[in-house]
């Protein structure tokens, strides 16, 4: 039996194959670091994978449609870096555009490494999913690791598994007038005996919103997008 772990990192290893992933019809996650000027308006996007020019086309004109709203400095908005995360679904709509599932801001990915998968659960085919929650700091280092919510669908050494790899991860801070910020950071790890679908390891984050595992929440963004179907998109 085939086996793997899935989430919403996989991004930081994998980026090119969700780029593939879109145009082969597949769901896929893209990540563009956004900077925002005071009054909200983008002044630099760049996506941090490698994209197909047409999807990078595409989905920079969607994210023109969007507005953001940049952080707040001494009580007032200032210059702002964040990363724009979003999601797709595998098909498109009536009229021909990528569905946006998901489209969320955050610190960005730099270097998320795989949990090892527990032998004991990996001979019996256990899989689960662990919900954690990090404080990452200002540089971008994770300074604490938690299960986000009561309840976590796997087992203990599965959930140790992902809270120790976790420690090691790293992300790119938001920044606000050049300088970085910590952040709270929700995300999915899922141990997998199966084949993937989009709603595989399906879990509930803030607001009792509904995500899917290539979803990366941050629990208070430093900037903000309105889109149309949310800060925070159901499955």
């Amino acid at each position: 039996m085939k086996h793997a772990i899935l989430f919403a990192s996989l991004l930081a290893a994998g980026a090119t194959l969700f780029a593939q992933a879109a145009d082969a019809g597949q769901p896929a996650a893209h990540t563009f670091a956004l900077d925002l000027d005071a009054r909200g308006q983008v002044t630099a996007i760049e996506p941090t994978e490698t994209m197909p020019a047409e999807l990078r086309k595409e989905l920079e004109a969607r994210i023109g449609q969007w507005a953001f709203t940049p952080a707040t400095f001494d009580g007032q908005p200032a210059a702002t870096r964040t990363y724009l995360r979003i999601t797709t679904a595998g098909n498109r709509g009536p009229d021909g555009m990528l569905k946006v599932l998901s489209a969320t801001t955050g610190p960005g990915v730099a270097s998320l490494s795989n949990p090892a998968y527990p032998t004991s659960e990996l001979r019996r085919g256990e899989g689960g999913i662990v919900v954690l929650q990090l404080a990452v700091d200002a540089s971008g280092e994770v300074t604490d690791v938690a299960f986000y919510g009561e309840r976590q669908r796997a087992s203990r050494t599965l959930a140790n598994a992902a809270r120790d790899a976790a420690r090691d991860w790293r992300f790119k801070p938001e920044t606000v007038n050049g300088t970085g910020i910590a952040s709270t950071v929700v995300l999915p790890v899922c141990f997998m005996a199966t084949t993937p679908t989009l709603s595989t390891c399906a879990w509930q984050g803030p607001d009792a919103k509904n995500f899917n595992r290539m979803d990366i929440v941050a629990v208070d963004p430093a900037a903000r997008v309105d889109t149309g179907i949310g800060q925070f998109a159901s499955n």
